[in-house]
This record gives structure tokens, sequence and C-alpha cells, in this order.
């Protein structure tokens, strides 16, 4: 099925532009691309009001229909009852867990969490991208979507990549053809751990362009605007076609 709009996805990281993964695919092709930081105009050290104007400017020159983030999009309501975290991440297990607003578990997640948190502000209130909701078949928007690669990995089929300091070459090159047999795209070999992570989020993408809910994994809860700012919100997965 051909997309009429562009993916872009983002394995993000809060100390150093190096670090983030940066995976588009245009609209009606199926070759995979990993940006480098220079194409998006940045330079470190990161910056969220900065970044977010950059994949602002981005998307709106290379028709992106929605962008994925590794990384939370809002902080923790007292609605859920659960402590200490989200929803979503409770659902998934994820390492950092977002607490109520300026805290994180592990504390060293916080800078990271923050940042990230931030991105998302300022992409939905400066730039008009929209939180994902669970309704979100009904609507046509340019959507800014929280996602988690471990679990893409898992939802997709695939073994997931192991963490950084523990995927050599040769395990990153595997995940990648697995990656590219699950998906049918051509993915550029030699990919850093961090390409890779954003890579395996882009289907998500695919997903919500081609209005196809029913390959769509989503955990946590529609994202609670407060006075806080974002609470809760979704982490969207995805299924390979024909599951």
């Amino acid at each position: 099925m051909k997309r009429n709009q562009s993916i872009l996805a983002i394995d993000l990281a809060h100390k150093d532009y190096r670090d983030v993964g940066f995976a588009f695919l245009e609209a009606s092709s199926t070759d995979v691309q990993f940006l480098d930081p220079d194409t998006l105009g940045l330079t470190n050290p990161p910056d969220a009001e900065t970044l977010a104007a950059a994949l602002d400017a981005f998307g709106r020159s290379n028709k992106v229909g929605a962008i994925l983030l590794d990384g939370s999009q809002g902080w923790k309501s007292d609605r859920t009852g659960i402590e200490h975290m989200r929803l979503a991440e409770r659902v998934l297990n994820t390492p950092g867990r977002t607490g109520p607003p300026g805290t994180t578990k592990p504390g060293n997640y916080l800078p990271f969490i923050s940042f990230s948190i931030d991105v998302f502000h300022f992409l939905r209130t400066r730039h008009r991208w929209s939180l994902l909701t669970g309704d979100w078949p009904r609507h046509r928007r340019r959507w800014i979507v929280e996602c988690f690669p471990t679990s893409a990995w898992k939802t997709l089929g695939l073994e997931k990549l192991p963490s950084k300091s523990k995927a050599t070459r040769k395990v990153i090159e595997a995940n990648r053809k697995e990656l590219e047999r699950v998906t049918g795209w051509t993915i550029p070999a030699k990919p850093t751990h961090d390409q890779l992570q954003a890579a395996v989020t882009l289907p998500v993408g695919e997903i919500l362009i081609n209005r196809q809910p029913e390959r769509l994994v989503l955990s946590g809860l529609d994202p609670i605007i407060s006075c806080d700012g974002v609470l809760e919100g979704w982490i969207a997965c995805p299924m390979p076609e024909g599951v």
C-alpha cells in the first residue's frame, strides 16, 4: 500500500546529537534514509525548542505526516493509581519511569525525560502537531507519537536489539536484515544502534498514514492536558502486515 506522506522517526538523546538516530521514509518510497543532524541544521548542545523547530521545518518541507519519538510525552497522572510511572510504562516495562511532574525513577533519567517532554510540548503547542488519541482513525492530522523500540521489535515478531553496550556489529546487521524482511523496505547497511532503533518504529507511521488500526498496538491512555502540561499518553507499537 502506497503512502501519500513521509515518516520521520527519532531515537532520542539529550546530551549529544551524535547519539540521536534519525530515520526517514519518504512518501511512496521503500528506501529508508538515515539523516545526519547537519541535514536538519542541528548543532550541539541539544536544545528541546531548537530540535522541535528543526523537526517541524523538516516535516513541512518533506510532507511528513507522522513524527515518531522514543521518549516520554508527558508526566504521570494520579488518576491511574499506579505509583512512580505512567500506565504505558507499566504495561511495557520501560527502564525509565516517568513520575509526577519533575520526578523519575531512576532519578538519573530526569534530564532525558524532561528533554523529551519538552520536545513534545514545543511540537504540540508551537508547531501544531497532534498527540495520538485512541480515536485516531477518525482524524487526519500531523501526528507526534511516542514509541518504544524494544517493544516495537517484539510486536513485529523479531528479536529485540540488545542495548548499545551489548550489540555487536554482527548483531546489529542481523537485526537490520530481519527488519528488512518483515517490512519489505531497503535499509542502509551498517547502521548505528541509534539509527536502527529509530528505523524499527517507522512502521508505526506507515500504519497511521495508511489508517490501519488493526495493526497498531496502543499501551496507556489518552493524553491528559492539565495545568502541569501533558500527563500520561499512549505508546504505539506496530504489528506486521497480514497478522
